[in-house]
């Protein structure tokens, strides 16, 4: 199997990934990363809140931009709930308020980033 590294080099655009293994310990670990096409893109970086939500917030002075500016994992009960937009807080607190998994997914949709559009 070829290493992450190597195979994230070798991807002209891998866009944002999310790692979850165990260490030796037995442990749970996870990692979350982004990159970006464009210099705005790639001016962000990664905070955590003090209730240990993950934000992504740009690096330099810029006006909000949900495509570029979101939740990117936040808790729910025993959830873990990630991944590259507003939709991440939407149904963090879809679980919060006790929906089901399944329906806390319902009515979110892809989000338009042109002008790259970006395939599905």
């Amino acid at each position: 199997m070829d290493r992450l590294d190597k195979t994230l080099a070798g991807t002209p655009y891998p866009g944002r990934g999310v790692l979850w293994c165990r260490t030796g310990d037995g442990d749970l670990l996870g990692a979350y990363f982004l990159t970006g096409r464009s210099r705005a893109s790639q001016a962000r970086t990664l905070h955590r809140t003090p209730e240990g939500t993950l934000t992504v917030a740009p690096s330099e002075a810029s006006a909000h931009d949900h495509l570029r500016h979101y939740v990117a994992a936040r808790q729910s009960g025993h959830r873990l709930v990630f991944g590259n937009g507003e939709q991440v807080a939407a149904v963090a607190d879809r679980l919060d308020s006790g929906e089901h998994p399944a329906l806390a997914l319902d009515g979110l949709d892809y989000e338009p980033d042109p002008p790259i559009f970006t395939p599905a």
